[in-house]
């Protein structure tokens, strides 16, 4: 890892016959509402059609597959060469298909791409700008959010991701520490990707644990926030939790998996070995969370602890807990500068920010939980959108009904104990306990008289 300072070089001083051979990688799976416009948006790019590949991964089976196929033939057309890679099942999820499709990949870099990741000449310019000068193995986009005012929830998610790119990927990046790597939003030399031995089959964050295996070969990562990539927000709040479920327990699988690959690497120092660690850890951060807050209520109503003498009571505590919370609010109003979007209206998303992540604790938890264990897991494909306004609706996992009951049991639990709570002055506990409550209560949509994805 080194600095973050690299030569003055751009693309329009390099000549068209120096450019690397760039193949733009990207795998799909039942994304009819979105496939058509990310396709189009690398056909308007302003890149020698003889030096760009184009690799789709499609695994899917509604009207994707004609919408890749037309455009495929489109694009092929513009002297663009298209390589449609299909298989007949799923096995070993996305990371199975971008595995079968990288046998494929002729570039010198690859440009890594969701099916809703909508890239820009500009944002690519800049990307390969910092790749090349900085002698960077890949770099990540800021992520974008095309959808970002439909409603509160993908307001609400948008900042979230803003923030964590800026407080994680940026901070990362400033003082030379590993960083998880978003598989939709990253531009790749091909020889860090062969190093690091492609995609694990079977994890649920297959960008997850390809990090961990690109940071101990010795590869070097950056996050560029000049370069950004749109894509589509979850637009419900069980949606949202949907997907913070399976990164909880992908990111506990990489965790499993990778621990001794990162622990033996001589390419990755202590500080980024416990950097990395510390990353594919957090999603623990809502099972402690959980176990502390309501504990610690249940210890002030039944009279073993003194409400003065409770964790919550103890101004050292309150200290403490205070910190990551400054942080959590500072970062939000730097994302929001940086987006030039401070304004009263989006300050107040903050607070109602932080109740929507406690929200994700009980699911996250259990899912990270899960993968520590080795649990077998079902791909959980975040609905979209796009143009259509409607959600795609396929067959997809459920919650299993043990993880409802302890949703609901511990939601249910800590709004009746926000009430002693407030009643003994407990205001901080008390707080923190009905907005947990009540918000996860909302993410279950039990009320909506189905289980189904609907926004």
């Amino acid at each position: 890892m080194g600095s973050l300072s690299y030569k003055p070089l751009t693309l329009a001083n390099v000549s068209k016959v120096d450019l690397p051979k760039l193949s733009v990688l990207m795998a799909t799976y039942n994304e009819e509402n979105v496939v058509g416009e990310t396709l189009d948006s690398i056909g308007r790019l302003d890149y020698p059609s003889e030096k760009l590949q184009v690799i789709i991964a499609d695994d899917s089976h509604d009207g994707t597959v004609r919408i890749v196929d037309e455009r495929a033939s489109y694009l092929g057309a513009k002297g663009i060469e298209m390589v449609v890679s299909r298989r007949g099942d799923r096995t070993g999820f996305k990371a199975g298909a971008l595995n079968l499709a990288s046998n494929r990949i002729k570039g010198d870099v690859v440009l890594l791409l969701d099916a809703d990741s909508r890239v820009t000449s500009s944002a690519l310019n800049r990307a390969f700008d910092m790749l090349i000068g900085g002698g960077f193995s890949f770099v990540s986009f800021r992520v974008g959010h095309y959808n970002r005012e439909l409603n509160l929830v993908t307001r609400a998610f948008a900042l979230f991701q803003d923030t964590i790119d800026g407080l994680q990927k940026m901070g990362s990046t400033r003082l030379g520490l590993p960083y998880s790597l978003q598989g939709g939003f990253a531009l790749v030399r091909t020889e860090a990707l062969r190093e690091a031995g492609f995609w694990r089959e079977g994890v649920l964050a297959e960008d997850a644990d390809l990090s961990c295996r690109l940071f101990a070969s010795g590869s070097r990562g950056a996050y560029v926030s000049e370069a950004e990539l749109v894509s589509e927000d979850p637009s419900t709040l069980r949606i949202w939790k949907r997907q913070a479920a399976r990164v909880g327990q992908g990111w506990a699988q990489s965790l499993r998996l990778d621990f001794s690959v990162i622990a033996r690497s001589r390419r990755l120092g202590l500080s980024g070995k416990i950097g990395l660690l510390l990353v594919l850890l957090s999603p623990f951060a809502g099972l402690t969370w959980i176990l502390v807050t309501l504990l610690s209520a249940i210890a002030i109503l039944t009279g073993i602890i003194d409400p003065g003498a409770s964790a919550f009571g103890n101004p050292l505590y309150v200290a403490l807990v205070s910190i990551p919370v400054v942080v959590f609010y500072v970062s939000g109003v730097y994302a929001l500068r940086i987006r030039r979007m401070l304004s009263a209206r989006n300050l107040l998303l903050l607070p109602v920010l932080s109740y929507m992540i406690s929200a994700m604790f009980t699911i996250s938890a259990i899912s990270f939980v899960s993968g520590l264990a080795g649990t077998k897991a079902e791909f959980f494909r975040t609905p979209k959108r796009g143009a259509t306004g409607a959600l795609t609706q396929d067959r997809q996992p459920r919650e299993g009904s043990g993880v409802r009951v302890a949703e609901g049991g511990l939601s249910l639990l800590a709004a009746v104990l926000s009430v002693p709570m407030f009643l003994r002055g407990q205001y901080l506990l008390g707080l923190s306990l009905l907005g947990f409550g009540l918000v996860t209560l909302k993410s279950m949509e039990l009320f909506d008289g189905s289980n189904s994805t609907k926004g």
